[in-house]
């Protein structure tokens, strides 16, 4: 149940035995209520009195003036005061007396009167009663004593309901604290894992093709190298570099040199499946790793992307020559031994002129 659709009483879980209790602790009972019953027609009378002399003694503080901020607000709380204080004598101090106590609490801390003005409050206005009723308790000592005691009892009897209500509410403001942080502190580490996988991925990747770099590359070869031989399956690479590219990067410069090693990346990714990885080995060297193929899979990779290179580079005398090797499971190659493999048969496939395809066959 929300808080707003609870009272103040079944917030703080203030029961009528708790209530009872309360009253044991101040040792407050009928004597006490029927002394304070009897008072009420005393402090009626002098009502104004003691709310104006309540005000003339909180008033001139500059933090109490600062809160009260204005005249129709000070009028306001004249009007409430009395009422307040006047309630104090009306012999009813059951669970709706309570619940006004502790409101009492929330208002004083919404506006922002601390613990230590609202303590000082209560003993001024505990001192101006008792003069009060000190002046004119028509000699009657007795009746005077038990009065007065009956009122310190019953506005210590107020004073820590209205200390639940400033205690509860800075336990809220902690609990909305600590949750507030315990938020922000999961948005930042979510942050930061995106950061984090970000980063980590483009410490992996080619900054110009977003493919795998060499460094990845190698890693990711070796895992599935490992992988391969346990599970009794082909590795293949496809090692290859652009002919002629050089020459068109000097003579067209980098910028156009850049678009047509992009433009072999796209080539490479629209070949492949999604477990396929493919990696720019540096400068215009690329390789591709398929788990789990074969030579004839290589070879129609291979075609595929010679076929969309020589579709997006048009005449610009660029062709590439490519180097297959085949990993077996029963042949334990290290990721060294089987790019040095397809690099040779690449250099091979470099004798013939234009695109060409050559497999590694000393395996």
């Amino acid at each position: 149940m929300k808080n707003t659709e609870q009272t103040l009483i079944q917030q703080l879980r203030i029961s009528r035995r708790e209530i009872d209790r309360r009253k044991e602790y101040f040792g407050f009972n009928e004597t006490d209520i029927r002394a304070l019953v009897s008072l009420r027609e005393t402090i009626a009378a002098f009502i104004d009195e003691i709310t104006e002399e309540f005000y003339k003694r909180i008033v001139p503080f500059e933090e109490m003036d600062r809160i009260i901020g204005d005249a129709e607000t000070l009028l306001r709380l004249r009007n409430y005061q009395r009422s307040y204080i006047l309630s104090l004598f009306d012999g009813q101090y059951d669970e709706e007396y309570v619940q006004s106590r502790l409101r009492v609490g929330v208002v004083h801390k919404r506006i922002g009167v601390d613990p230590k003005y609202y303590i000082s409050a209560i003993s001024n206005l505990t001192t101006i009663i008792r003069n009060i009723i000190s002046s004119h308790s028509k000699n009657d000592c007795q009746a005077c004593v038990a009065g007065l005691t009956s009122i310190e009892k019953i506005l210590m009897f107020d004073l820590s309901l209205t200390f639940d209500t400033y205690i509860n509410s800075l336990m809220d403001e902690a609990r909305r604290s600590r949750e507030e942080m315990e938020n922000y502190a999961e948005s930042l580490e979510i942050v930061i894992s995106k950061r984090t996988e970000l980063l980590t991925e483009q410490a992996r990747q080619d900054g110009l093709t977003g493919l795998l770099n060499q460094r990845s590359f190698y890693v990711e070869l070796r895992k599935e190298l490992s992988r391969s031989q346990r599970r009794g399956h082909n590795t293949i690479l496809i090692y290859f570099d652009l002919d002629g590219f050089k020459k068109l990067n000097d003579s067209q410069g980098h910028k156009r040199g850049d678009e047509i090693l992009v433009a072999t990346a796209n080539a490479m990714k629209s070949s492949i499946r999604e477990c396929e990885i493919a990696a720019r080995y540096g400068g215009d060297e690329f390789c591709i790793i398929l788990p789990e193929s074969s030579i004839s899979e290589a070879e129609q990779v291979c075609h595929k992307i010679c076929e969309i290179i020589k579709n997006s580079t048009g005449d610009t005398g660029i062709s590439c020559s490519m180097g297959i090797a085949i990993a077996p499971p029963e042949k334990a190659l290290d990721a060294n031994a089987l790019v040095k493999m397809a690099d040779k048969a690449m250099y091979e496939a470099k004798k013939e002129p234009g695109f060409s395809i050559k497999i590694a066959l000393d395996i």
